[in-house]
């Protein structure tokens, strides 16, 4: 650990327990910083430096109170080596710990207007400040000048309605014997939440100043971006037995009423509800979940697993049944969390859904997460009371919000291609696949930007990239080699469903397609074949059998349409009759 010489301005470097007493600074970054770079500190460039004063100010306030050395991290960190800063920030919340005093320096602070710019502080909305304001024993706050403004421990109150972090936090939380017990005490959630709305220059610190919050450790990989914080997440569900990692999320509206799942839950879930990933991505989530507390010790025994996150919870049906897990509909369920909004015993849960994966292992049951949307905002997580409790059922889930990810933006971004092969009976009578086109049914303002089928003739695939699939159908036309009245026929099929029908011509109406499309979103056949009879060039009739297979590789989807012609006469034969 570098310290600055507060008489010298010279930096010292001390290991282990032969670190001796120091001051601390706690500040905003700005213009003009003195850094590494710009040592020693007493050159003529460095002293011209704006953020010279921080260090001058530091190093004058330590010796006043007794101190010979300072730490401050614009200087006594070298940001060129990465194994160096990797070391300090995840040692930084125990240096701020350990310090003998903290000194918070408000830049944009005067004492003469300290009653408005003091809560206005940037200091008070920067993501690295948090630590460095829960970390020391005390903090003393100064104003621009050096004017001492007030202290952490004596203003406790005021800080804490200013930056809506638990007083008791401030004050170092402790236990019934009074011994301190540290942050420790207050739920994940709720400790998520005192970041949910403070910033950092860099997306990937805004997990890496949490480190010391909940003690832990991980390897710092700048460029990562917002990944840092599922890896924080990741980290925090192997140290800590806590639940309440899982209520990011939570809409404050959806307290259900007298403690049952309110009408809304039900009627969203039993709707168009969304899978979601299962844990969040960024401490904005957590910004409704500061009145969160433990309500009874976690016993859910979170495990990360390769299929997803596997935990055992009280399992409440959104709808009621006699078997507490019977999914009812393909509803879903509210799992309870060991965290609660307060005295009045209600439970914090998190909405799943049955997962759209086969579960290979059948000590759980797959589900995923759930988010629902409430006219304004989206909700993932919900509060209800006893009345609701009371029916739950114990049951270890594995939640696994990736995969059903996956599958959804396959439906979404990847490729779909259908390939069409005809059959040598049918090519024998003298038709093939003239054309493949996809229709688009939505409203023009609905429809998917760029929708734009391509046909390949030469290979029979029609290919569509990157587009909503839910509200199109696709249009195969064959046509014979010879000429003949009424001769053409058409395949229509919905990709979503595999299903296909048939229908003679080529040329239909917006009207018509759009009656195709709502027989084969609600038909259940997957072969059509009707009473569309088709002549050969010899006259002989004959009708058309589609058969759809569909395989799904990476996230690309591929339909192989197998075309065939079966005589009318085999067909009256097999069925007993004979034309």
């Amino acid at each position: 650990m570098r310290l600055i010489n507060c008489t010298t301005l010279q930096l010292e470097e001390f290991f282990g327990s032969d670190i001796p007493p120091y001051a601390i600074l706690s500040h905003t970054w700005g213009d003009e910083e003195v850094t590494f770079a710009d040592l020693p500190l007493n050159q003529p460039t460095t002293v011209a430096r704006a953020g010279y004063r921080k260090i001058t100010f530091t190093c004058a306030q330590a010796i006043y109170d007794g101190l010979n050395y300072a730490w401050i991290d614009t200087c006594c960190i070298d940001k060129s080596s990465s194994s160096e800063l990797s070391e300090a920030i995840n040692s930084m919340f125990a240096w701020y710990r350990d310090s003998d005093r903290c000194y918070a320096y408000l830049s944009d602070v005067l004492e003469a207007n300290m009653d408005e710019n003091f809560p206005g502080s940037r200091w008070f909305t920067r993501g690295w400040t948090l630590q460095e304001l829960l970390a020391p024993k005390d903090v003393f706050f100064y104003d621009r000048e050096g004017i001492q403004l007030a202290t952490k421990l004596e203003d406790a109150e005021w800080i804490s309605d200013i930056t809506g972090i638990d007083k008791t936090a401030l004050l170092g939380p402790r236990d019934t014997f009074g011994v301190e017990i540290g942050l420790g005490s207050f739920c994940v959630a709720k400790r998520m939440s005192w970041v949910s709305n403070r910033q950092t220059t860099r997306a990937e610190d805004m997990s890496y100043c949490l480190l010391g919050i909940f003690d832990v450790h991980m390897p710092l990989l700048y460029g990562e971006g917002d990944q840092a914080f599922l890896r924080l997440q990741e980290e925090i569900i192997r140290k800590i037995d806590d639940d309440s990692i899982l209520a990011w999320g939570l809409d404050p509206v959806m307290h259900c009423p007298q403690g049952l799942v309110s009408d809304t839950v039900r009627k969203e879930m039993n709707g168009i509800s969304c899978w979601t990933d299962i844990l969040a991505s960024s401490p904005k989530e957590f910004v409704n979940c500061a009145n969160l507390n433990y309500a009874a010790e976690s016993t859910s025994q979170v495990t990360l697993t390769n299929t997803g996150l596997q935990i055992r919870l009280p399992i409440v049906p959104v709808y009621q049944p006699d078997d507490p897990f019977d999914p009812n509909g393909d509803c879903g369920w509210i799992g309870l969390l060991s965290c609660s909004t307060g005295s009045s015993l209600e439970f914090v849960g998190i909405l799943l859904l049955p997962s759209q994966r086969k579960d290979k292992d059948k000590s759980s049951t797959r589900v995923s997460r759930a988010e629902i949307y409430t006219g304004t905002s989206s909700c993932n997580t919900v509060v209800v009371g006893s009345r609701t409790a009371v029916r739950s059922a114990l049951k270890t889930v594995t939640i696994s919000g990736f995969d059903d990810i996956d599958i959804m933006r396959a439906y979404h971004w990847g490729y779909r291609q259908i390939v069409v092969n005809e059959s040598r009976t049918l090519q024998d009578m003298g038709y093939q696949v003239r054309n493949g086109k996809g229709w688009n049914v939505a409203e023009p303002t609905d429809r998917p930007y760029g929708y734009n089928p391509i046909w390949n003739h030469a290979t029979r695939i029609l290919t569509i990239e990157g587009n909503d699939m839910f509200r199109d159908i696709i249009e195969l036309c064959f046509e014979p080699s010879w000429s003949g009245y009424n001769t053409k026929f058409t395949i229509f099929m919905r990709t979503v469903n595999s299903r296909a029908i048939v229908r003679t011509g080529d040329g239909f109406s917006k009207d018509e397609r759009r009656s195709f499309y709502d027989y084969l979103e609600h038909q259940s056949s997957q072969i059509d074949m009707g009473n569309v009879m088709i002549p050969d060039s010899a006259g002989s009739l004959f009708r058309v059998s589609v058969g759809v297979h569909e395989t799904r590789v990476y996230n690309h989807r591929l339909f192989e349409v197998n075309v065939d012609a079966v005589p009318v006469v085999a067909l009256d034969i097999q069925y007993g009759h004979q034309v």
